[in-house]
C-alpha cells in the first residue's frame, strides 16, 4: 500500500487497527458491515486514533491468516470469503485484510442474530443496522427490491384506481393509438394478478397516492440561512408524480426570475435551470429508499437550495459512480413508470443532465453530500439572492391537497352536478388528478355522491 493511501484515513471502506485480532467482536461487526455495503479493508498495525503506522509482529504470518479466517467463518453468517495482503510502509509491516462486498445479505454475527448482530458502515463508524435496513438487505439478498413486492395483508386494487393510472399514463403517454390497459400494469409488474384480483405492488400504490406513509415531500422556504425562522412550508402528498409538479411549484416561486433581450424580445431566465431542478426532484423520488420513515425534503435559503432523501446510495455505488454516470436502481419499476410517463429520460443519465442545464444557464453544478442514511443536493444561489416574499402567505404551512380540496368543495357548491371532467377543467388540473381527490374526500367522508356518475350530482357532507 503506498503511504497515500493511508494519508486518506478511516472512511466508508477502510479502517485502521493498531494490533492483530484476538478475539475482537468489533473486528467481526466491521468484516460483517464492509460485507453489507461496498466491500472494504482493515489495516493492521496503523493506529486508529492518530493514522500513524506502528507495525505489528509478522513472524508466523500463516498462523495469523489462519486464526484471522477462523474468525470470521465461525463468527459471521452468511459465510464470508476475506483475501489477505502483507506490506511494508515506513519500513514496518501490516497485515490488510480484504472484504469483498458480497450479495447474499444480510450478514451479521452468529451469536447475536440477524436483528442484533446485522451492522452497516455509515461514513468512517461501524453502526448496527435499523429493522428497515435489514429488510432492504434481505431483498437485495433475495435480488428483490420494495417497490415490486405485495405486502403482506395489502387489500386488492380498486379498479377506480387501476382506471385511474391507465388514464395517468395514458395523458403522460399521448399515444392515441395505444392504450394503457390492466394487462401493461401487470406486465409491467405494477399489479400482481390472483384469480379474478389485482394486488398492488409498492410502486402500484405510490403511483396512485393510496395513502402511502412517509412518501410526501416537504417543502420549506426559510429566513436567512438556517432553519430558524419559517417563511412558508407545504407538505404535498397524493400520487408521486404530483408530489414532483407541487414541489417544483412551490420551489420556482421563491426563485429570483431575471431577464435578458434577446433582438427585440425580451427572454426571462430563473436563477436555478427548471430542468435540473425537476431532474434533482424526480431522481429523489426514485431512489429514496421508502422503507425509512421519513419524508424527501425541499429546502431553500438565502444562499442555497437543499433537496435531501431518505436513504444512502444503493446496492454499494459509490459516490464517485454516481457522479460518472453509474446507475443502480432502488426502485425500479417506479423509475420505469416516470421513464414511461416521459418524466426522466434513460436510466443514469440524471446527474449529467443536471450538470448540463446548470452549465448552460452559466452557474455552479450542485453538490452531493452523503449524511449518514441521506442524499442531500445542494445548489448554490447568488449571495444576493433574496426571498421573493417577505411573509409568508395567508395559506402557509396548509397542504396543497388541503388548498385544492378547497377549491372542489367551491366548485361543487356552485355546481353540484359536474362530472369529473368538468371539476378538472374548471380548476385547470387533470383528470386524473381530480378523480385521486374527489375519491380521497369521499373516503374521509367530505363529500358524497348523490345518484349514477352520468346523472347524479356532489353533496357535501361536512
Amino acid at each position: 500500500m503506498e503511504d497515500e493511501e493511508l494519508k486518506k484515513g478511516e472512511g466508508l471502506t477502510q479502517e485502521f487497527k493498531r494490533e492483530l485480532p484476538v478475539t475482537d467482536r468489533q473486528f467481526l461487526k466491521t468484516v460483517v458491515a464492509f460485507a453489507n455495503g461496498m466491500g472494504g479493508r482493515i489495516v493492521f498495525g496503523v493506529n486508529n486514533e492518530d493514522g500513524q503506522v506502528v507495525g505489528v509482529d509478522d513472524e508466523n504470518r500463516w498462523r495469523i491468516q489462519d486464526r484471522v479466517t477462523n474468525m470470521i467463518s465461525d463468527g459471521c453468517v452468511p459465510q464470508i470469503f476475506p483475501t489477505y495482503d502483507w506490506e511494508e510502509v515506513e519500513g514496518k509491516p501490516i497485515f490488510i485484510v480484504n472484504i469483498p462486498a458480497s450479495f447474499n445479505c444480510p450478514y451479521y454475527l452468529r451469536k447475536e442474530g440477524v436483528e442484533k448482530g446485522t451492522y452497516i458502515r455509515v461514513d468512517a463508524t461501524t453502526r448496527r443496522a435499523e429493522p428497515e435496513k435489514i429488510i432492504e438487505l434481505q431483498l437485495y439478498g433475495q435480488h428483490r427490491t420494495y417497490d415490486s413486492i405485495v405486502e403482506r395483508g395489502v387489500a386488492p386494487a380498486p379498479q377506480e384506481e387501476i382506471r385511474v393510472l391507465c388514464s395517468t399514463f395514458n395523458e403522460y403517454l399521448n399515444e392515441e393509438d395505444r392504450l394503457v390497459t390492466v394487462k401493461q400494469l401487470v406486465n409491467w409488474k405494477l399489479l400482481e394478478q390472483k384469480n379474478d384480483k389485482y394486488l398492488p405492488t409498492v410502486a402500484f400504490r405510490l403511483l396512485v397516492g393510496s395513502n402511502f406513509p412517509f412518501s410526501g415531500i416537504q417543502c420549506a422556504r426559510f429566513e436567512g440561512r438556517d432553519r430558524s425562522v419559517f417563511i412558508d412550508r407545504k407538505v404535498f402528498d397524493g400520487p408521486v408524480h404530483e408530489q414532483l409538479e407541487g414541489s417544483l411549484r412551490f420551489v420556482r416561486q421563491y426563485l429570483r426570475l431575471g431577464s435578458t433581450i434577446e433582438g427585440v424580445r425580451r427572454k426571462d431566465k430563473e436563477e436555478l435551470p427548471v430542468v435540473a431542478l425537476r431532474e434533482a426532484i424526480a431522481n429523489a423520488i426514485i431512489h429514496r429508499n421508502y422503507l425509512i420513515p421519513g419524508m424527501i425534503q425541499v429546502s431553500v435559503f438565502d444562499n442555497r437550495l437543499e433537496i435531501s432523501s431518505p436513504g444512502a446510495l444503493y446496492g454499494g455505488l459509490t459516490k464517485q459512480q454516481m457522479l460518472n454516470g453509474v446507475s443502480r436502481l432502488r426502485n425500479p419499476l417506479l423509475a420505469a413508470a416516470f421513464r414511461r410517463m416521459n418524466i426522466v429520460e434513460q436510466w443514469g443519465t440524471g446527474v449529467q443532465r443536471i450538470f448540463a442545464a446548470c452549465q448552460k444557464a452559466g452557474i455552479k453544478p450542485p453538490s452531493y453530500q452523503l449524511s449518514g442514511d441521506s442524499l442531500c443536493v445542494c445548489f448554490p444561489r447568488k449571495s444576493n439572492a433574496v426571498p421573493s416574499r417577505l411573509h409568508a402567505p395567508a395559506n402557509s404551512g396548509r397542504s396543497d391537497s388541503l388548498l385544492l380540496q378547497e377549491k372542489i368543495v367551491r366548485v361543487i357548491r356552485k355546481n353540484p352536478q359536474f362530472s369529473t371532467k368538468q371539476i378538472a377543467s374548471a380548476l385547470h388540473i387533470t383528470p386524473s388528478r381530480a378523480d385521486y381527490h374527489l375519491r380521497k374526500m369521499q373516503q374521509e367522508k367530505l363529500i358524497a355522491r348523490d345518484g349514477s356518475k352520468k346523472t347524479g350530482s356532489w353533496v357535501i357532507v361536512k
